[in-house]
């Protein structure tokens, strides 16, 4: 059976690898197929390489996970967003299907959240996910 594609994006070396390692010990239907670390670099990335399941930190050198989400206004694969910063949480939910998980990560939540993802992708995985914003 072919794995899930994800990929990583945060500006923290320590954080991509922890990230991975839950992935690779905890998610085994998963695969991460790269690493960004900034938002232009994650653009470019994420449109090359068409992950299934994008990590997402907000805070990051040119730009941010915001700005990244509002490139893809149409997107076929899921976000979780993984912020530091708990006030994040609140820019998030102005998009509609995007999960929230505050650092430090709690493993068990981490897992739900990307089993929850990987259901979605199973049960269609040529899902387009519009964005807009709630008050508009």
């Amino acid at each position: 059976m072919k794995k899930i594609s994800a990929w990583i994006v945060d500006d923290e070396i320590n954080a991509q690898t922890f990230i991975k390692g839950i992935i690779d010990e905890y998610c085994s239907e998963v695969e991460v197929i790269g690493t960004s670390s900034s938002a232009d670099d994650a653009y470019i990335d994420i449109k090359k390489n068409k992950p299934q399941i994008v990590y997402l930190d907000i805070n990051i050198p040119r730009g941010s996970g915001i700005s990244i989400l509002e490139m893809f206004p149409v997107r076929k694969f899921e976000v979780i967003v993984i912020s530091a910063y708990s006030y994040n949480e609140k820019k998030i939910k102005q998009f509609r299907d995007v999960p929230f998980l505050l650092k430090p990560i709690s493993i068990d939540i981490f897992i739900e959240i990307t089993k929850i993802a990987i259901e979605g992708i199973k049960r269609d995985p040529n899902k387009v996910h519009r964005y807009k914003l709630l008050d508009s």
